[in-house]
């Protein structure tokens, strides 16, 4: 970020060519680059014009349900509401009153809420059959909720194979639910709520890809996606995501992205196609490698 002698902000972005070009920098755009530069975490802001009747009760049921359904940290059963959404981030003290953080309403907010303080929110999950569109269904609704709908509709498509290994039957998916699931809750947990757009599962026939807006935060590129500390653009709900159960605790879960496909010989997944606009993750849907896996799974002589 530089500035004109007459004080205009603006900030610097590669061209096509790759040369650097000084372009404005909006008002707007100030809480996606705090974001990116990880000073500052938009999830954990206050949601203004917001109280504690934007949150659902069901919502708050359904993510107890949810912790006790994915093993997360048993600890915030024991706790009543006011207790759990304290020990989760999903609200905060302003001025004496208990307020919804932006987690807290993407959490367990009611879904009218959500459309009107968080406009920004939308996740969509497509199925293409060549240009025949054979499902393509958006939502705005709390993340919990979602990413269960999401999920069931995945598994519907989910096809598996028999590979007998010894005396063993071993189940051969064309999409590893496992890694579809962990590109999923990256997308949700780290995209850019700031900023306009919408989480996208697309499958089509050799590809599941799934998109999120905002690029990699500031220190993470393709060359050092496998080995780079997690950086979460918005920490306060990556947290939540963990402790409820869906997130990889130790924060590693492109590691389980690359194990789900590379175990059953598939190419790795590919971010090729990420910017500054947006990370993009393509899921090999292609034939598994049976030799391969077959060899992955001989017994240790």
């Amino acid at each position: 970020m530089v500035a004109t002698s007459d004080g205009t902000l603006q900030r610097r972005r590669l061209q096509a060519d790759g040369k650097p070009q000084c372009v404005p920098f909006l008002p707007h755009e100030f809480a996606s680059r705090e974001s990116d530069l990880r000073l500052s975490d938009y999830s954990a802001l206050p949601v203004a014009g917001a109280d504690l009747d934007t949150l659902d009760p069901a919502e708050r049921h359904r993510l107890r349900q949810a912790i006790e359904r994915y093993r997360g940290d048993r600890s915030l059963l024991g706790l009543d509401d006011a207790e759990l959404d304290g020990a989760l981030g999903l609200t905060r003290t302003e001025s004496g009153q208990r307020v919804p953080t932006v987690a807290g309403l993407l959490l367990i907010g009611r879904e009218s809420a959500i459309r009107a303080h968080l406009p920004t929110h939308e996740a969509a999950f497509q199925v293409l059959d060549g240009t025949e569109v054979r499902v393509n269904d958006f939502y705005r609704w709390p993340l919990v909720r979602l990413f269960e709908r999401v999920e069931e509709q995945f598994l519907a498509r989910v096809n598996e194979r028999e590979l007998q290994v010894g005396l063993f039957r071993v189940p051969v998916p064309n999409v590893e639910p496992r890694a579809f699931r962990e590109a999923l809750v990256n997308a949700l947990t780290h995209r850019d709520y700031s900023r306009l757009g919408s989480v996208q599962a697309r499958w089509q026939t050799e590809t599941l890809s799934i998109s999120s807006p905002g690029g990699f935060v500031e220190g993470v590129s393709l060359d050092n996606l496998l080995v780079v500390e997690p950086r979460p653009r918005n920490p306060l709900l990556a947290d939540a995501f963990k402790r409820i159960g869906l997130a990889e605790r130790t924060g590693r879960g492109v590691d389980l992205i690359y194990q789900g496909l590379l175990r059953y010989g598939r190419p790795p997944p590919s971010y090729l196609r990420s910017d500054a606009a947006g990370v993009v993750v393509d899921l090999s849907c292609s034939e598994a490698d049976l030799n391969f896996l077959k060899w992955l799974m001989r017994p240790n002589v």
